[in-house]
């Protein structure tokens, strides 16, 4: 069900990858603003890195792409966790 959704979406999902693969690198510069300045506030490369990773993932996985597949999930976990660590270390550090 899931596999069949996917694959008629595909060229939109695919698409949808691709867009937010660029956001991703652009958003980028955020980090090289942050280091410059000294913060460590990063939270739109995370973001940008899950959804990525969401939408690589559901692509990977309609076409059973298992190598495309992990390391997109991979980045779709790890975005999260480090978008969820910047509001907390702010939380407590305060």
């Amino acid at each position: 069900m899931l596999r069949d959704f996917i694959l008629k979406h595909e060229k939109i999902i695919g698409t949808l990858a691709s867009i937010f693969a660029i956001i991703m690198f652009f958003s980028l510069i955020e980090i090289l603003i942050s280091n410059v300045r000294g913060d460590s506030a990063i939270f739109i490369q995370p973001i940008a890195t899950s959804i990525n990773g969401l939408f690589w993932g559901a692509y990977a996985y309609g076409r059973r792409d298992w190598f495309l597949f992990v390391p997109n999930i991979l980045a779709l976990t790890l975005g999260i966790l480090t978008a969820l660590a910047v509001p907390l270390t702010l939380l407590f550090l305060s």
